[in-house]
């Protein structure tokens, strides 16, 4: 037994300075772990990959049953998780994030294989939940698909951070903020990122292929257009949606954060209050109506969105983030007397934060010039209020969903029989009091 526990503590106790990482695990293209070493040290990273590629190949089969565009808007989706998490992994200098390791990586470790269906799966729960509300504005349906990516995201960034599935630079300003663990801002730039995803797949396929009217007609919406609109529309959307997305950002952060001084918490508070008015408001003149019969994968869809809340709020019910060990790429240690030139500053162990990590369960912090390396869970700040946040989120997401797919106004109902009776008489009309 104690031969075991050394063993342990010494696998702990490895550190690597950036160098040796890189001549220990040369640029693989994958790289492939013991799911049970991983499920021993960090349980819920393992169950949420596993919910995250369900969810992701469960879409998938969902838009190719339903045919028309939403397989372009599920590529589209994974499309845009390559971008997102490209752009921010491959630069060796601005990473500011650091993922803990997966059963599957790719590209030198820096990139989980799970992440990839990350995107389509909340981006097309988000989509087809819009689609059904049948707004007479537009722009309030892509309001609509950004909210309900927050809310997916929301979740999954408060247990992920506190568990260790990946940590943030600790230094960062734009990361500083934060709601039980989730930084404000990315919450801000997924929202705004995610309506203009959705404004561009619809808008641009209408700009390029004119055959289907502009506006597009709501029976025509996802119906599939020519190969070369799609091909543009889904491209456009994964790529452009960034590149929008971080000036409607900076839109709002730099004149009311960098100029104004204003918390980044009270300015996402605030556009979120602010669109979810708009949107309240068309959603009260919609052309909602009773939904065509749902199919088996309807169903399991719209089962496994909640389920994603369900889940998360389960693991931060059931486990303890204090016994999280995530043993892997970090923040590199630097000498907290010097300072660096780089855009990414080293951890100074005197003086970082302890919010989330610490080094309590191995023998020594690890060295200066140290990359590869062992974190510590900590406790929740306040394990009651923790949970209560998440058992509200759940709840809400739960509501929201069930009205979208099953909670139907009578109304629609007598609607739906009134025409088809009066079609019937052949314009007998009485007025009824």
């Amino acid at each position: 037994m104690t031969d075991t526990k050394t063993l342990n503590m010494d696998a702990l106790s490895t550190v690597r300075t950036y160098e040796q990482f890189q001549q220990d695990f040369p640029h693989w293209l994958l790289n492939v772990r013991n799911p049970a070493e991983l499920f021993n040290a960090q349980p819920s990273y393992v169950v949420s990959q596993a919910l995250c590629i369900i969810g992701g190949l469960l879409s998938l089969a969902h838009a190719l049953h339903r045919g028309g565009r939403w397989p372009f808007l599920w590529m589209a989706g994974a499309l845009t998780g390559v971008l997102v998490e490209g752009s921010m992994y491959f630069s060796p200098y601005g990473e500011t994030i650091w993922f803990s390791p997966t059963v599957i990586d790719l590209f030198h470790q820096r990139i989980p294989l799970f992440i990839f269906f990350v995107y389509p799966f909340f981006y097309y729960q988000a989509c087809w939940a819009a689609s059904k509300l049948q707004l007479k504005c537009r722009w309030s349906e892509h309001i609509a698909a950004g909210l309900l990516v927050v809310l997916a995201d929301l979740p999954f960034d408060m247990v992920s951070i506190k568990f260790l599935h990946w940590t943030l630079h600790d230094t960062e300003q734009l990361l500083s903020e934060r709601v039980y663990s989730a930084p404000w801002t990315l919450l801000l730039f997924f929202a705004v990122a995610s309506f203009a995803f959705s404004y561009l797949f619809h808008n641009l396929r209408s700009w390029m292929d004119r055959s289907v009217g502009t506006p597009q007609p709501t029976d025509r919406r996802w119906v599939v257009g020519t190969i070369g609109a799609e091909l543009v529309a889904m491209v456009g959307a994964a790529s452009v949606s960034l590149s929008v997305g971080t000036g409607l950002f900076l839109a709002f952060s730099y004149p009311l954060h960098t100029v104004l001084g204003i918390p980044h918490r009270i300015i996402v508070i605030g556009v979120f209050l602010c669109v979810a008015t708009v949107f309240w408001k068309f959603d009260r003149k919609s052309n909602r109506r009773m939904p065509m019969s749902q199919s088996l994968l309807d169903h399991a869809l719209n089962v496994i969105t909640v389920g994603h809340f369900v889940l998360y709020f389960v693991l931060a019910f059931v486990l303890n983030p204090e016994d999280t060990v995530s043993s892997g790429r970090h923040q590199p240690i630097g000498d907290c007397h010097h300072t660096t030139g780089t855009n990414a500053p080293p951890l100074c162990l005197d003086t970082f934060s302890r919010t989330d990590y610490d080094f309590h369960c191995i023998s020594k912090p690890p060295n200066v010039g140290t990359y590869w390396y062992t974190v510590c869970g900590t406790p929740y700040e306040n394990r009651a209020e923790f949970l209560f946040a998440m058992a509200v989120i759940t709840f809400i997401a739960a509501l929201v969903h069930w009205t979208i797919h099953y909670d139907f106004d009578v109304r629609f109902k007598i609607y739906d029989f009134v025409k088809r009776t009066s079609s019937v008489k052949g314009g007998n009309n009485k007025k009824v009091l």
